[in-house]
């Protein structure tokens, strides 16, 4: 029996222990320590959600071990419904990031080979299919492609959610250390956003997906989602360089550029998911995503929700610990109503 409403986002994919380098500025061999922050971008998707109020479920698989258990601990903190999480014997996924001196992170690699861990092993026989039919939203990412077994769950997801009438939000992530075959990942990555109602992009995947430079992004959003036939709307996120969205169709196209929220910037781990999830929350509040199709200012208000919540995200360590409750958020998305010329 469902446990999920059309008010019900279904997050789906990995949860894993970032390791974030204590040092800045280092390649990985050069780091002297590391502190695990908890992570994974379906999972910060969820907790974020959940810090915000909205009724989540994780749908993600965790390893018989102390670190799936502290993360199973967290996801529970914030609110988010546990009920679909999958035990495996695997371990939890830990991963390497590095930081610039500006806050920037970039991925180095794991702690032990790539397909081994609990993630890798979602199962689709285990997957709570009438939560998925019942929900307003299904969000899933692409790392998770990269491995036989997981890629079965999340197509078998999506279908669920396109019979059941549940949206589809694609968050492309394009990490090189997680395939063998780059030609084959884009292959099926671009097959796998096909069916995508909602696309998020960041411009560290532009290039690589679509061949195409962030500074036409932004000034014109429509031309990303043009590859992708299905999809209502698409969000492209780009850091300090601002955000951009093109939803509806034909001559009823919104579309439009967001600045970002000037911030000091600490790490930008999880800044991204973070964005989603203020995103989908302003949606959902405005009646979804042909709602915001036809009402620019709802639009521009829940792209503006998103990057108050990235912002904040970027200003503490740690993709999970770092985001911020509804109130704060909204008191930062509060103070683009003075931005010039704006709305």
């Amino acid at each position: 029996m469902a446990s999920a409403s059309r008010s019900t986002v279904v997050c789906l994919g990995e949860s894993l222990f970032d390791l974030i380098a204590d040092q800045t500025g280092l390649a990985r061999e050069e780091v002297k320590s590391w502190t695990p922050f908890a992570g994974g971008a379906p999972c910060n998707v969820a907790t974020a959600l959940g810090k915000l109020g909205t009724d989540v479920i994780l749908v993600t698989a965790l390893g018989d071990d102390k670190a799936g258990a502290e993360l199973m601990g967290i996801i529970e903190g914030a609110g988010v419904q546990t009920h679909a999480v999958q035990q495996r014997r695997e371990p939890t996924r830990d991963v390497y990031v590095t930081r610039s001196n500006d806050g920037d992170r970039e991925f180095a690699g794991f702690g032990q080979k790539a397909d081994t861990y609990c993630d890798c092993f979602i199962d689709a026989a285990a997957l709570p299919l009438d939560d998925i039919k019942s929900a307003g939203l299904l969000v899933t990412g692409t790392l998770g492609l990269a491995y036989p077994a997981c890629r079965a769950a999340m197509k078998a997801a999506v279908a669920a959610a396109k019979e059941g009438g549940c949206k589809v939000l694609v968050d492309v992530n394009w990490r090189p250390v997680f395939w063998e075959d780059h030609a084959a990942a884009k292959k099926e990555i671009t097959e796998f956003l096909q069916d995508a109602d909602l696309l998020k992009i960041s411009d560290s995947d532009l290039e690589w997906l679509l061949g195409m430079d962030l500074s036409i992004a932004l000034i014109n959003p429509c031309a990303v989602r043009e590859p992708f036939k299905g999809a209502t709307g698409l969000l492209v996120t780009a850091g300090e360089e601002g955000s951009a969205y093109c939803f509806g169709a034909g001559s009823d196209t919104l579309s439009g550029f967001v600045p970002v929220f000037k911030v000091d910037a600490v790490d930008t781990t999880g800044s991204g998911d973070c964005f989603t999830a203020g995103f989908i929350y302003k949606m959902l509040a405005a009646g979804g995503p042909a709602a915001l199709a036809g009402d620019s200012k709802a639009l521009k208000e829940a792209v503006v929700f998103g990057a108050a919540c990235g912002a904040l995200t970027a200003t503490r360590k740690g993709a999970i610990e770092g985001q911020p409750r509804l109130e704060e958020t909204a008191e930062l998305a509060a103070t683009a109503k003075g931005w010039y010329n704006f709305w």
